[in-house]
């Protein structure tokens, strides 16, 4: 089947085909003699479950993970039931807010509009304030995983084609689907519907250099959250920093409980040490764990 024949068994139009294709949620097979698209009844299939699983509004990132069997149905269902119950907490405060605007008296010159931003910027999340903060801080979590990461390639990366190959073989030891569309010294590739730089640099192990590979988000405007800028600041703050400041709060109650030590200037010294060392040591902890793929 053309296109046009796909869009009209499936339901779904022929633009949202080709972005669909795009995102990585279908691949079809393509014509040797003139490399026009052939869809087959299952790509037809496949298109059906799409538009059922959009109709739910399930993001398109769920939806290439349930397609790929890396993510059961049932959790993303379970998710996206989730998602909408806070979406629909959100609806119903805003019906209510519309309630009692329209309830009011005020016309719009009198509506204190800076109050009401000020409510509408700092809506009581579902489940409850701590409830919000978790979801948002896993959501800025995930982000920043993606954001970037490292690993050492097993083969030799000197040309283009063998940069190639230690993408590829990385990602079939990791069980990762990505696709190659710049084959150069600092390729190109797509790995979840997302474009990754990938580059090399040395790092050091007992004064040897290992070779390394970084791959980078191109654009991190994909990776963005739905959650207000204020907050995703304080988010990320947090997890770059929360080991750090949890590794010297572990140092201090066990260097001064049960002693009536003064914080200054007895344990001055010993102080500067115990916190250079943690944060030291977050700092590679976080290289090592976050961003290394080597450690998943």
């Amino acid at each position: 089947m053309n296109i046009k024949q796909t869009a009209d068994a499936s339901g779904v139009s022929a633009r949202n085909i080709r972005y669909y294709e795009q995102a990585g949620l279908l691949a079809p097979e393509r014509n040797p003699e003139n490399d026009y698209r052939i869809y087959t009844d299952a790509d037809v299939r496949t298109l059906k479950l799409i538009r059922v699983l959009r109709t739910l509004d399930m993001p398109v990132e769920n939806i290439r993970a349930v397609l790929s069997g890396t993510l059961p149905l049932t959790e993303a269902a379970e998710r996206q039931r989730r998602q909408l119950e806070a979406e629909q907490q959100k609806l119903a405060a805003a019906a209510a807010f519309c309630a009692e605007l329209a309830a009011g008296d005020r016309t719009a010159a009198e509506l204190d509009v800076d109050a009401c931003l000020a409510r509408m910027d700092s809506p009581a999340p579902a489940g409850g304030w701590f409830t919000g903060w978790v979801d948002d801080y896993r959501k800025v979590a995930a982000v920043e995983h993606k954001r970037s990461f490292t690993f050492t390639p097993d083969l030799a990366v000197s040309t283009p084609r063998e940069f190639t190959a230690a993408l590829l073989a990385w990602a079939e030891e990791s069980s990762t689907d990505i696709t190659i569309i710049r084959e150069s010294m600092t390729p190109h590739f797509m790995l979840d519907g997302i474009e990754y730089k990938a580059t090399r640099y040395s790092a050091y192990s007992s004064h040897i250099p290992v070779l390394r590979i970084r791959c980078e988000v191109c654009d991190p405007g994909v990776l963005d959250v739905d959650v207000t800028p204020k907050r995703a600041r304080v988010q990320r703050l947090l997890h770059n920093t929360g080991p750090m400041v949890l590794g010297l709060c572990v140092v201090l109650l066990w260097f001064f409980a049960g002693r009536d030590t003064p914080l200054w200037p007895d344990g001055a010294a010993l102080l500067a040490m115990a916190a250079a060392f943690v944060i030291a040591w977050v700092l590679r902890w976080w290289f090592l764990y976050y961003n290394d793929q080597d450690k998943k």
